[in-house]
């Protein structure tokens, strides 16, 4: 026969006689005990009551009879992650009722949730409760939010190729066999010939927190496309170029050029030096002590030999580019200068100048290299060329499979060179922030004085002029502070972003100079990369921390 009786209107467990009385059970532990072992065991025991029940009492009559209690499982809701995620926290029942699906969604309700339900993840998270203990709390995540997807910016898809496509894609003869110098026939469109299709910027897909607040999406940035010498808009469709010449089609940002085009087989003392307002392919050599310049891209499918280029454009020599011995301070004999990336199969003592990108191959020995951007020794995204000898003096970043010489060579690389310019491009902009800042004090001191003075047309006129002179100052000022913003910006990218990266060995004699911090390596050195820290040098290896070169 049960000691107990369970009330189910009020959810409490009683026992049916006092222990005074019965005689049993004969203690207070005894009786938690024999909860435990009851069908009420999950239930939460009243400790204080059963306390009572065996303590002596003149009045045992007034004792409460219940010594547990149902208590119903709880849910609340939290939101985290700016309104992104709502999770869930149950504490499963001791005894009493489940958290059941209606009372769940109208927790979610309350919560103020109205988007991003999942309805799997809470009957999976409800489930739980017939599976953890009594009085267990857990938790989950059941309703997302959804970010919004920002637009993606205008795109610029090349229509046809171009002479430097063809360059890097030689033919291939009827027998199998690639033929370097076998370009086939020169790339040339005609009036009318598509040449670059514009693929407008996207809004962006909205998205929504929990609450069902939406998420504006950022915009795709949009950019013209850029209509050059040789080409237009189609009449029909404005974001389609096309030619508006016969000639060679040149790639430039954001649009394409079509150029005249000048051929030859080698340009030599047969043909004399070279100067084009177009673009130049030498099929074959440019031989020793010729000059070459042309507004267009220069290509030369065999060597360039001690001679001079000059391109407004792009520069490809297929071979390479090589110049005579020289000595320290002596000028070189082979020198290639070029407003966009200068591409080259190998190098060897030729002083090589580029706005954009210098892109070798296989190897730079003895050169001196001047890039706006990226120098890159090799193919591919880890290149594994060699840079030996001579001087990087400006760039971005190198990338190089070795750099330096067994033998110790001595290779100097500067990066960041822009620095000392920048800094000091800041300190003027500051001093005339702190010029201007006076001279708004001084007006407004004068404004304040004249105020004071007796009214007259010739005060008048005068705070008339001193405050123009003030919002023409605040304008300057305005535009100043948005200068000193710019530069700090371009500080900060460029010694964020400048960086030597080697892939397989940096040997001795190299030296490195990244904005003012400077360090000769004296040992050979496993993959790593150099880059500014703080102000310091800091080189990072494959398999090692990261750490400050002293």
């Amino acid at each position: 026969m049960s000691l107990f009786r369970f009330d189910e209107d009020e959810g409490y467990v009683y026992l049916l006689s006092h222990p005074v009385e019965s005689g049993f059970p004969a203690s207070s532990s005894q009786l938690v005990e024999m909860i435990e072992g009851s069908p009420y065991a999950d239930f939460e025991i009243i400790h204080a009551n059963i306390g009572q029940l065996f303590t002596a009492s003149e009045t045992p009559e007034q004792d409460s009879l219940v010594v547990a209690r149902a208590i119903d499982a709880s849910i609340s809701v939290h939101i985290e992650e700016g309104n992104m995620l709502a999770e869930a926290k149950i504490t499963t029942a001791k005894g009493g009722k489940l958290v059941c699906m209606n009372k769940a969604k109208q927790a979610l309700i309350q919560a103020g949730i109205k988007k991003g339900v999942s309805g799997k993840a809470l009957d999976n998270l409800l489930g739980q409760q017939l599976e953890l203990p009594a009085g267990h709390t857990y938790k989950g995540i059941v309703a997302h939010g959804q970010r919004a997807k920002d637009g993606s910016d205008a795109k610029f898809v090349r229509l046809c190729m171009t002479a430097q496509d063809r360059v890097l894609s030689p033919q291939q003869s009827s027998g199998g066999k690639v033929d370097m110098r076998n370009l086939g026939a020169i790339i040339t469109v005609k009036p009318g010939s598509p040449l670059m299709k514009k693929v407008p910027p996207t809004e962006g897909e909205p998205g929504y927190t929990v609450f069902g607040d939406v998420i504006e999406p950022k915009p795709g940035k949009d950019a013209p496309l850029e209509v050059s010498e040789g080409t237009k808009l189609d009449p029909n469709d404005s974001n389609l170029l096309i030619a508006d010449s016969k000639g060679v089609p040149v790639a430039i940002p954001r649009g394409m050029r079509v150029d005249d085009v000048l051929c030859y087989d080698n340009i030599d003392v047969t043909t004399g030096h070279v100067e084009f307002d177009g673009s130049i392919i030498v099929s074959g050599d440019i031989k020793d002590g010729m000059r070459v310049k042309a507004s267009g891209d220069i290509t030369v499918i065999g060597f360039v030999e001690s001679a001079v280029l000059e391109s407004s454009s792009a520069v490809t020599v297929m071979l390479g580019a090589i110049g005579r011995k020289r000595t320290e301070g002596e000028a070189f004999s082979c020198s290639i200068q070029a407003k966009r990336s200068i591409s080259l199969g190998y190098a060897q003592y030729c002083q090589i100048e580029s706005e954009h990108d210098i892109l070798i191959e296989r190897q730079a020995l003895h050169c001196d290299l001047t890039s706006k951007r990226l120098i890159k020794v090799g193919k591919g995204d880890t290149p594994r060329g060699k840079l030996i000898g001579g001087n990087v003096f400006d760039a971005m970043r190198i990338e190089t499979g070795e750099l330096g010489a067994p033998s110790g060579t001595r290779t100097r690389i500067s990066l960041a060179q822009d620095w000392d310019s920048l800094h000091d491009k800041h300190r003027e902009l500051v001093e005339l922030e702190k010029v201007l800042a006076a001279k708004v004090i001084e007006i407004k001191l004068a404004m304040k004085r004249a105020k004071a003075s007796s009214q007259s047309p010739k005060r008048d006129a005068y705070l008339a002029k001193l405050q123009h002179s003030e919002k023409q100052i605040n304008k300057h000022y305005g535009l100043n502070q948005r200068n000193i913003r710019l530069v700090q910006q371009k500080i900060h990218r460029l010694t964020r972003l400048s960086r030597v990266t080697v892939n397989e060995l940096m040997h001795p004699g190299t030296e490195v100079k990244i904005a003012k911090d400077t360090k000769l390596f004296s040992r050979i050195y496993p993959p790593n990369f150099v880059k500014l820290h703080e102000g310091k040098l800091m080189q990072q290896f494959t398999t090692a921390k990261t750490a400050e070169i002293a």
